[in-house]
């Protein structure tokens, strides 16, 4: 199943809006505080271990005066044979079913319903429905790759070893004491996971063809270094924060979803790709598209080198005026006037323009000057 539009109901900024979702991505842009992150954090509220209260609820809604929590809905669509057949046993009567919306009204297992056409009913046991409800995932940050990380950390899966873990899993290793071992199997395995996942790396960052990822062992710990085309290796520190930021997002989400099924995760992405250069934000939108072919993705930016213009219906406008954020489902319209308008971007701001280009000067009405 995918998701087909959320309904944001009294939510922060938001006094009420709906949201239409792509098959694949979802970019959200505009200006800042125009509420894009509130749409984010609305729908990761969506999941049952997030506190949906009063706390959240839009001040100028009249949730907010009679004390109600904000409401979040996700309409469901494109369900499998298998999903409908779980679906019928959870809920009679919804075995043929081509949509529902599944909505939440407050902090309580609850406060869940589903509704499928005029049919609303309260979920009761919700934890038997979200087993085959995509996962929401929210990354608004990734931990960043280290210099190094010992064998302890690694075994323990603390959170902050989890970019070092899915390293060496999307090198091929799976056994993470062996390449610790002071042995030919041990540095082998080392070596073969570096040629791997170096390999892997430069198929997706065009910047620097050259780049090289080595891992070493000394002792307890293993050391990750890099080195492009002046063949000197260097630490993760010494790297760019775009490089590391860009290779960090890699592993992680290559290491989730390669053994994902289809359309198991809805991700989320507060800016992806900020520090990267625009070489590096094309490479970074080519990787989404890769991810997107499994599981749908809806992310922030500012940046026009994050949009895939051959999908402009993708692309939503987010604006805020008096009456809260609301969405605008079709900037691309005449020739992208209402982004470009919102965003104040003008021929005169860019100085990307052929060897030989032609400018035309058209009449406009003759302003009155305001200093006579």
């Amino acid at each position: 199943m995918i998701v087909s539009k959320v309904h944001i109901t009294a939510f922060k900024s938001i006094h009420s809006l709906t949201l239409e979702l792509d098959n694949n991505i979802t970019v959200l842009i505009g200006p800042n505080e125009s509420g894009k992150t509130n749409i984010l954090k609305a729908i990761e509220c969506f999941k049952p271990e997030y506190n949906l209260t009063h706390d959240l609820t839009c001040q100028f809604s009249p949730f907010y005066d009679d004390n109600k929590p904000p409401q979040i809905s996700l309409e469901l669509t494109n369900f499998t044979r298998d999903e409908q057949t779980k679906l019928g046993k959870l809920f009679e009567g919804f075995k043929s079913a081509d949509s529902l919306i599944l909505r939440r009204e407050g902090p309580d297992a609850k406060d869940y319903k589903i509704q499928n056409n005029s049919k609303i009913l309260s979920l009761g046991d919700i934890e038997p429905f979200f087993k085959f409800l995509p996962k929401i995932l929210y990354f608004e940050e990734i931990s960043v790759i280290h210099d190094r990380i010992d064998i302890d950390s690694l075994l323990s899966g603390t959170r902050d070893s989890l970019t070092e873990k899915n390293l060496l899993k999307i090198g091929g290793v799976d056994d993470i004491p062996a390449i610790f071992e002071d042995s030919t199997k041990g540095r082998r395995l080392a070596e073969e996971a570096s040629r791997e996942i170096t390999r892997r790396i430069r198929e997706v960052w065009t910047q620097e063809p050259s780049l090289e990822i080595k891992l070493r062992v000394n002792g307890k710990y293993l050391y990750i270094d890099f080195s492009d085309a002046t063949r000197v290796y260097d630490t993760p520190k010494n790297r760019s924060r775009g490089f590391l930021w860009y290779l960090s997002f890699y592993i992680n989400f290559i290491a989730t979803t390669n053994a994902a099924k289809a359309n198991e995760y809805l991700f989320l992405f507060d800016e992806p790709g900020v520090h990267l250069h625009p070489s590096g934000q094309k490479d970074l939108s080519h990787l989404l598209e890769e991810l997107s072919v499994k599981n749908q993705l809806i992310y922030t930016t500012h940046s026009p080198f994050m949009i895939n213009r051959e999908y402009p219906e993708r692309v939503k406008l987010v604006n805020k005026d008096p009456k809260g954020t609301h969405v605008d489902h079709e900037s691309y319209r005449e020739n992208w006037k209402p982004l470009r308008d919102s965003i104040g971007l003008t021929v005169g701001d860019l100085f990307f323009f052929h060897n030989k280009s032609i400018v035309l000067d058209l009449p406009q009405k003759k302003r009155r000057n305001p200093f006579k």
